[in-house]
């Protein structure tokens, strides 16, 4: 039994939304637990009483730093897995726009509860993480001869 073109697109788009929601709760909980390691060994250098002389700008700001970074890394991976159904560089960054955007939301709504919810764009860094990180997969040059035979350039048989 073979499938529509439709019926893969439509399920690589579910996969896509899927996994790029559960990679920013995967994000938001592994940078919550990081600013909590980070809280801890800066307790046992510096002692109970002088950790809280540490601004807690630097707790957030690691946070966001591991959150940004693993999103851009992640939708990297994800927009070049789904470069292999979808082709056109016009749908895929529209695609890209609006689950960066989703993911921001759900960030921001995710860590509302948490230090990293005291401000109030906070999930204005992971949105521009994953534009980042998906729009870099989208306009890369294809270096695979799947992704030049789906982009119309033809494959060389050079050895």
């Amino acid at each position: 039994m073979k499938r529509s073109e439709t019926e893969v697109l439509l399920y690589s788009l579910t996969a896509y939304l899927g996994a790029s929601m559960l990679a920013t709760v995967l994000l938001l909980l592994g940078s919550l637990a990081a600013m909590k390691v980070f809280f801890i060994f800066a307790r046992f250098a510096f002692g109970p009483e002088e950790v809280y002389w540490i601004k807690p700008l630097l707790y957030d700001s690691i946070g966001f730093a591991l959150a940004s970074s693993g999103t851009a890394l992640a939708q990297y991976y994800l927009v070049s897995l789904l470069c292999r159904f979808v082709t056109e560089r016009a749908v895929l960054s529209l695609i890209v726009s609006f689950t960066a955007l989703f993911c921001g939301l759900f960030f921001w709504r995710g860590a509302l509860s948490s230090s990293l919810g005291s401000y109030g764009f906070s999930g204005l860094a992971v949105t521009l993480a994953a534009l980042l990180g998906g729009l870099e997969a989208v306009f890369q040059e294809p270096d695979s001869p799947q992704r030049r035979r789906g982009r119309g350039v033809e494959q060389s048989n050079t050895i």
